[in-house]
C-alpha cells in the first residue's frame, strides 16, 4: 500500500471536508479556501501541501500533494468566486426531483469527467429553467469539482453584476481588453443569470457576444444558466414588471445562434425549491408570524427564531 493510499481513509472519514482535504469558508464577507485539519497528518507532505517528486527525466520537481493542502489548489478554489450561499454545493449533494433534473445532473457529471485540462474542444453547457430548480447549484458544483480533482482554473460570474463591474471599469478608464482578457484566459467560465440586465439591451447583448466569441475562438468552454426559456417552451419567465420573453429575445438572434454552436442546452425544470423551503419554515410548529405571515417589526420572536435569524 502506498503512502497516499494509507492517508486516504483518514481523510475519507473527516466530517469537516468529506475527504476533499480543503474547505471553502466565508470570512469577513469573502470566500476563502483553507486546508482541512485532517491534512496535517498527511504522511507524504506532513501538512505542507507540497512535495518533491522525480519526473520521467530524473529531475526532482516540486508538486502539489493530493491530500488537499496544496497552496496552489487552495488559491484556485478561492479564485472561483463562488456565491457565499453555494460554496458547499457539490454534484453529490444535488437532489434531483424529476427526470429533467436527473438528466441535468448526469450531464454535469459527464462534463467534469470528459474535460481534459489545457485541451480545447469540450462542448459547453447551458442550463435553462425557471428560478429555484438548481441551476446555480450545478454551476458551482462543476467549478468546485474541476478545481479539486483536475486543477482546472475556473470562475463564476453573475451576468448582471458582471455588467455593473464593466460599467464601473469604463468609468475608471478601463479598456474593453482589460475586462475581457481575464474572462478569456480562465479555463472554464460559468455565467449565471444570462439575459438578466438593465435598460441598455443593445450594449448588454454586445457584452455577452464578445465574451462568448472570444472564448469560442480560444477553444474554452463557457457554462451558462438562464431563467429565460427557449422559443417554443411551454413555460415563461419575466422578472417583476417585465413581459415574459425567451432567451433569444433577451440575448439577440446573433448570440442565440452562437450558443447553439458552442453548447448543449439542458432543461432544468421543476417547482421553485427556495420558495418551498420558505413555505416549510413558515409552517414550522411554534413559528411566530406577523402580518401577512412573516415576523413583523416589533413582533416578539421566540429564542429559537432569534437564533435562526443570526445564522447560527
Amino acid at each position: 500500500m502506498t503512502e497516499s493510499a494509507a492517508a486516504a481513509p483518514d481523510r475519507a472519514r473527516c466530517s469537516r471536508c468529506a475527504g476533499e482535504g480543503a474547505l471553502l469558508l466565508v470570512k469577513a464577507g469573502k470566500v476563502v479556501a483553507e486546508a482541512c485539519e485532517c491534512t496535517r497528518t498527511c504522511p507524504r507532505c506532513e501538512g505542507t501541501g507540497r512535495l518533491y517528486e522525480t519526473d520521467v527525466r530524473g529531475y526532482s520537481v516540486l508538486r502539489g500533494c493530493t491530500c488537499g493542502a496544496d497552496p496552489r489548489r487552495l488559491a484556485m478554489l478561492a479564485g472561483l468566486k463562488l456565491p457565499t450561499h453555494f460554496i458547499d454545493k457539490t454534484l453529490s449533494n444535488y437532489r434531483p426531483r424529476n427526470p429533467q433534473q436527473m438528466k441535468a445532473l448526469g450531464r454535469a457529471g459527464r462534463f467534469v469527467d470528459e474535460l481534459v485540462p489545457q485541451t480545447a474542444g469540450t462542448r459547453a453547457l447551458c442550463f435553462v429553467g425557471p428560478p429555484g430548480t438548481g441551476k446555480t447549484h450545478l454551476l458551482a458544483a462543476i467549478l468546485r469539482q474541476l478545481a479539486l480533482e483536475k486543477g482546472v482554473r475556473g470562475r463564476y460570474a453573475e451576468f448582471f453584476l458582471l455588467l455593473s463591474d464593466i460599467k464601473d471599469g469604463y468609468s475608471n478608464g478601463t479598456s474593453a481588453r482589460d475586462w475581457l482578457e481575464p474572462l478569456r484566459e480562465v479555463e472554464v467560465l460559468a455565467i449565471d443569470e444570462v439575459g438578466k440586465g438593465g435598460k441598455n439591451r443593445e450594449w448588454e447583448q454586445g457584452v455577452i457576444d464578445e465574451i462568448i466569441s472570444v472564448r469560442y475562438n480560444a477553444g474554452r468552454p463557457t457554462l451558462l444558466a438562464t431563467n429565460y426559456p427557449r422559443p417554443g417552451a411551454t413555460w415563461k419567465f419575466g422578472a417583476e414588471g417585465e413581459v415574459g420573453e425567451t432567451l433569444e429575445q433577451r440575448v439577440g438572434p446573433r448570440v442565440y445562434s452562437r450558443l447553439h454552436e458552442h453548447c448543449d442546452f439542458i432543461e432544468v425544470l421543476g417547482s421553485d425549491f427556495r420558495r418551498e423551503q420558505h413555505e416549510e419554515r413558515e409552517r414550522a410548529p411554534g413559528a411566530v408570524q406577523g402580518r401577512r405571515g412573516i415576523p413583523g417589526v416589533g413582533d416578539a420572536l421566540p429564542l429559537k427564531s432569534r437564533t435562526d435569524r443570526s445564522g447560527r
